[in-house]
């Protein structure tokens, strides 16, 4: 994005229209001008990529992913899912069936910014998730930071 560090950031609440489509936050839209894949995500929810961020993503999983049995199962989940688009000129992608399946999308969406990419979930899935993510914050973060908890 023009020399720009990519930083997807922010929630957004959208819906999807009769036809399937997502409009994309236009704060948001810049860093899909070249395209947009989504694919399955983790947690029920769908990924979407800039196209640069993913060939980064891709070529993660190909390193990663050598030839045991859940590599080669991780490359089919990303991969055989994954849909190349563009947005059309209100800012809309069309989000798969089979996707919006696998995620629970009915009508309202919530729109995740996860640094390199972005998060599609089901609105009352993604609030139930946040609920249990909220309650062990402050795990994770000692976690993360490599310290013991009762310390």
């Amino acid at each position: 994005m023009g020399g720009r560090t990519l930083a997807l950031l922010g929630e957004y609440e959208h819906s999807l229209d009769e036809k399937g489509r997502l409009t994309l936050p236009s704060r948001l839209r810049p860093y899909f001008e070249g395209g947009i894949v989504i694919t399955k995500g983790v947690d029920r929810c769908l990924f979407a990529f800039p196209p640069e961020e993913w060939a980064a993503f891709k070529a993660n999983i190909k390193a990663q992913a050598d030839l045991s049995a859940k590599g080669r199962q991780l490359s089919r989940m990303f991969f055989s899912m994954a849909f190349e688009a563009t947005l059309d000129r209100q800012g809309r992608v069309l989000i798969p069936a089979k996707l919006a399946r696998y995620a629970g999308l009915r009508k309202d969406v919530t729109i995740a910014g996860v640094d390199d990419r972005l998060e599609i979930w089901d609105t009352d899935e993604w609030n139930s998730y946040l609920a249990g993510a909220d309650e062990s914050f402050a795990e994770i973060i000692e976690e993360f930071a490599g310290r013991e908890e009762g310390r």
